[in-house]
């Protein structure tokens, strides 16, 4: 029979959840006037951050997406987390279902004997009803600590990126485990500290599940958030000067974990994981939790909370320059006191993310090495600001943003078009005698050589095919309409910017340069990388890799250490300079 029993343990975790739940429903009301006003329903059809495969890490999903799925990486993460569960003839139950996204997707890829949701947002449930009549999914308000469906109604319990709103974890688990047959299962999803983990997994083993498989998809999932489209920030925050509401955009943030907001961060320094675990049901009767277990589960929200105020860059360090908080260096900002200050160029349509998982080591009792992505206007954290697509004006924007640095040692680093744009900088400063100490080069023909191939100017339709044929636009991507509307602008203004561009013949900086070029370049021959010899005043060094135009994905740890190869000969060169006698 259909019960909404919760487990005396649970009861005696918190003694009043209402005032949690009420908070849960306000949010979630707030997020769906949001995205209405946005004019973002129909792209906000899953709610989850999204996943993007990455090179050497294992995947799960043994389903194929439907062409021209809106979100595809949202969808991909559904797939994932449903891994190798069968629904065909299945009884299905989404759990903070949302916009109903996942159930849809589910129906139009299996044949489920039946798909139902349960969300404690009215306005989601209202929007579900309305919105996927056709598939005859069943939808209703259900507070998941008290879920309304009979013992063993269902075969799969699917719950994405929501158990972390819920008042009563335990409670949850033990109607999981009440309504799914023996040998169902439980797809279960979410982020956790470090703490959670360990408490997650024994309070479902005590409940009476076995745990089948788990993964950790941190890398999966923030590649996919770096990815997210800048124009989505422009429409949401529009809707709320619109509502009156500007104060939500952090906690908005956080709930789409932006690559600015706290928890991503968290997610990239490891202090949270975002885990992908299948469960078991492997008994009729649910065991009961550990009192302790029950209490620890009931503080996870304060312990995440707790994990995001301990992000490392929240201050400035003692003796870092305020250029911390500037739009120019949203990722490290340039240290006073380092060793070297790097600064990090991105290729064409690129912004500082591109060198996010770049980092340098520390060296005890040695000044550091900082390595500073550089974000250029109109792109990333700095969408809606004018593109740039003169040189001479770009070059002169980098160079005061850098110039207060430029005292201590520094060198540039660049891929693509940001090495002929390091080149300027560096040809800028040679003139007022403050050049860098290094040149260090991907993927890019030299300064004098005029580009033989000129798209900027072509037609929607000819340009998108030419943005293909580059390559480096992931495919998940170019599948996604609202995605292109926002990349294309900065990919024809850097198309633009590299046209108009061609160095003089004898132009050349007293600095010395390393060059990396792959043999597989299908837009850059080794020849026309080597000819960067002819610029390089003060001595040039060449490194010759594979993987393509964009090789850096792939190559970052030989990269790296062939930079600080590359910075410790500038380093000794320039302690012998400061050494010698006039």
């Amino acid at each position: 029979m259909t019960t909404d029993r919760t487990p005396p343990a649970a009861n005696a975790a918190t003694a009043s959840p209402m005032a949690a739940l009420d908070r849960n429903r306000s949010a979630y009301a707030g997020l769906a006037d949001v995205l209405e006003t946005a004019g973002l329903a129909e792209h906000a059809l899953y709610l989850n951050w999204g996943y993007r495969p990455v090179d050497g890490r294992q995947d799960w999903a043994t389903r194929e997406l439907p062409a021209g799925e809106l979100g595809q990486m949202q969808a991909r993460l559904v797939l994932e987390v449903l891994g190798d569960t069968p629904l065909d003839g299945r009884r299905v139950l989404d759990v903070g279902c949302g916009r109903g996204g996942a159930l849809a997707l589910m129906g139009r890829l299996s044949a489920p004997a039946a798909l139902a949701g349960a969300d404690l947002s009215a306005a989601n449930i209202a929007y579900c009803r309305k919105r996927h009549v056709h598939l005859r999914l069943r939808f209703q308000i259900a507070d998941a600590c008290r879920l309304p469906y009979p013992d063993g109604s269902m075969d799969v319990v699917f719950n994405l990126e929501s158990s972390g709103a819920y008042p009563h974890v335990g409670a949850f688990f033990h109607h999981v485990h009440r309504i799914l047959r023996v040998d169902g299962r439980f797809c279960f999803a979410d982020v956790f500290d470090a703490d959670s983990v360990a408490l997650v997994c024994t309070a479902l083993e005590q409940t009476g599940f076995a745990l089948e498989r788990e993964r950790s998809v941190n890398a999966q999932v923030r590649a996919a958030r770096e990815l997210a489209s800048p124009g989505i920030w422009r429409r949401l925050d529009t809707a709320l000067a619109t509502l009156g509401k500007p104060g939500l955009r952090q906690e908005l943030e956080r709930y789409l974990a932006a690559p600015s907001s706290g928890l991503f961060q968290a997610l990239e320094d490891g202090r949270v994981d975002y885990r992908l675990f299948h469960w078991r049901k492997t008994r009729p009767g649910a065991g009961r939790i550990d009192a302790d277990v029950i209490a620890r589960l009931a503080t996870r929200s304060a312990r995440l909370d707790a994990a995001l105020q301990g992000r490392v860059s929240s201050a400035p360090a003692p003796g870092r320059a305020n250029a911390a908080a500037s739009a120019w260096f949203p990722l490290n900002a340039p240290d006073a006191q380092a060793g070297f200050n790097v600064f990090a160029l991105p290729y064409a349509g690129g912004g500082a993310s591109v060198y996010r998982a770049w980092t340098l080591p520390r060296r005890p009792g040695v000044a550091p090495w900082q390595l500073c992505p550089v974000q250029l206007p109109g792109r990333e954290s700095r969408f809606g600001e004018p593109l740039v697509d003169d040189m001479a004006t770009l070059v002169d924007c980098i160079a005061e943003a850098i110039g207060p640095h430029t005292h201590r040692p520094w060198a540039l680093l660049g891929c693509s078009l940001g090495s002929k744009i390091a080149f300027e900088v560096a040809r800028r400063f040679e003139r007022q005698g403050r050049p860098p100490a290094l040149l260090f080069l991907m993927a890019c023909p030299a300064p004098s050589l005029p580009l033989g191939r000129r798209i900027s100017t072509r037609a929607e339709a000819d340009f998108a095919g030419e943005v293909r044929h580059l390559g480096g636009t992931p495919p998940e991507v170019l599948a996604d309409a609202e995605m292109m509307r926002t990349l294309m602008p900065i990919l024809r203004n850097d198309s633009a910017l590299a046209e108009h561009y061609v160095a003089a013949a004898d132009a050349a900086v007293n600095v010395p340069v390393v060059m990396v070029a792959a043999s597989d370049d299908h837009l850059v021959t080794v020849e026309e990388a080597r000819r960067w010899q002819r610029h390089a005043g003060a001595g040039f060094d060449w490194r010759l890799v594979d993987g393509g135009h964009f090789f850096l994905r792939q190559r970052r740890r030989e990269l790296t250490d062939w930079l600080l190869d590359a910075l410790r000969r500038s380093e000794r060169t320039t302690r012998l300079a400061s050494t010698s006698p006039a």
